[in-house]
């Protein structure tokens, strides 16, 4: 009896996975492509010359990367209910999860070249957490936004992605403001 309401969400996890397994390759594949161009782009604009960038030139704050993030992933969210609209605009939906990985991408390289062990602590703690959650609740919203049918399904999808992105918003202000309260948050600004 103990393991029954584990075994009921792995059950959900597994249909839904199943019944979704074309759009989650694709916003998943379309996402993998974002973050190769992040660091690719990255790393070019910059000419590998990171170095010049000072470690003083941090500037630290959980509560502003909560906001503009949170605004942010707003906006994903509203291009990703525009599949909800017609079948043919399910392509511009894809913008999003690239320019979710390019950020990913970008974050990473950056993190990593310009800020060094704070970076990376930052890196691991913050910022995958972050992109990971909101890549995984995007998939879903973007899953039920593509399937949406129906009179109503505009009006029906646009509830949905409101609550996953009320789950997006708690999850992001547990990782930036909570846990960023005991490791000092980036503001990458680049």
């Amino acid at each position: 009896m103990k393991g029954t309401g584990a075994r009921a969400a792995r059950g959900m996890i597994k249909d839904f996975c199943r019944d979704n397994k074309k759009s989650l390759i694709s916003f998943a594949a379309v996402f993998a492509l974002g973050i190769v161009l992040g660091i690719f782009i990255t790393i070019s604009a910059a000419g590998g010359e990171f170095e010049r960038v000072a470690r003083a030139d941090m500037e630290f704050g959980a509560v502003k990367v909560f906001f503009s993030t949170s605004f942010t992933v707003l906006i994903g969210y509203g291009v990703v209910l525009l599949s909800a609209c017609a079948q043919v605009l399910a392509i511009a939906s894809l913008l999003a999860y690239a320019l979710l990985g390019y950020y990913f991408g970008k974050y990473m390289c950056l993190l990593v070249a310009v800020y060094g062990a704070t970076g990376v602590l930052n890196m691991v703690v913050i910022y995958i957490p972050f992109f990971l959650v909101t890549f995984l609740l995007m998939c879903v919203a973007g899953a039920k936004a593509a399937c949406a049918v129906g009179c109503d399904r505009l009006k029906r999808t646009a509830l949905t992605l409101a609550k996953i992105y009320g789950l997006n918003i708690a999850a992001n202000f547990v990782i930036f403001v909570i846990v960023g309260a005991f490791s000092k948050v980036i503001v990458v600004g680049f």
